[in-house]
C-alpha cells in the first residue's frame, strides 16, 4: 500500500515520516511504469483505499514538493533522505500542483490516530519515544 499523508510533515512519526518518503518513490514509478491508464480515471477527490495511488498519478508536481518537504524533515531529525525524484521526463499533464483542503486532511488524520493507536509503543517522534497522546493531539492540530 502507498500512502500520502498530506498533513505537515513536522506532524508525522518518525515511522510515518521514512514510510512515506519510500512511498512517494514507489508512486513515482508507479506513474513511470504504468503510462496507459486513463487520466480520466483519476478520482476527483482525495480518498484511501482504492485509487489512492490512481489519484496522486497526475500530480506529480504536488509529489515532488511534498517529498523534498519530507527529506527536509527527516534530515532535521537525523534521519538520511538521498534520494532524489526527477519529474523532468514526464508529460506536463502529470505534473500538476495540489492543495489539500480541511476535509482531505480529516481523512488522513483519522486513519493516522487509528494506526498510531494500535501499536502506541511502537512509534516515536525524533528517536524517542512518546506517550498516545501526545501523537494523537500533535496529528490532530496539523496543519
Amino acid at each position: 500500500m502507498v500512502r500520502v499523508n498530506i498533513i505537515n510533515p513536522k506532524n508525522l512519526t518518525d515511522q510515518h515520516l521514512i514510510a512515506e518518503y519510500k512511498e512517494i518513490i514507489m508512486l513515482v514509478g508507479y506513474v513511470k511504469n504504468n503510462p496507459g491508464t486513463s487520466l480520466d480515471k483519476i478520482p476527483k477527490h482525495y480518498l484511501l483505499g482504492s485509487g489512492h495511488i490512481l489519484f496522486f498519478k497526475n500530480k506529480l508536481g504536488y509529489l515532488k514538493k511534498r517529498f523534498d518537504k519530507i527529506k527536509k524533515e527527516m534530515k532535521k531529525r537525523g534521519f538520511k533522505a538521498n534520494m532524489n525524484i526527477n519529474t523532468s521526463p514526464f508529460n506536463e499533464k502529470l505534473k500538476r500542483n495540489w492543495h489539500a483542503s480541511e476535509e482531505d486532511k480529516k481523512i488522513i488524520k483519522k486513519r493516522l490516530i487509528q494506526r498510531v493507536k494500535l501499536k502506541p509503543k511502537w512509534y516515536s517522534y525524533y528517536r524517542k519515544k512518546k506517550p498516545l497522546k501526545f501523537y494523537v493531539e500533535m496529528i490532530k492540530n496539523a496543519e
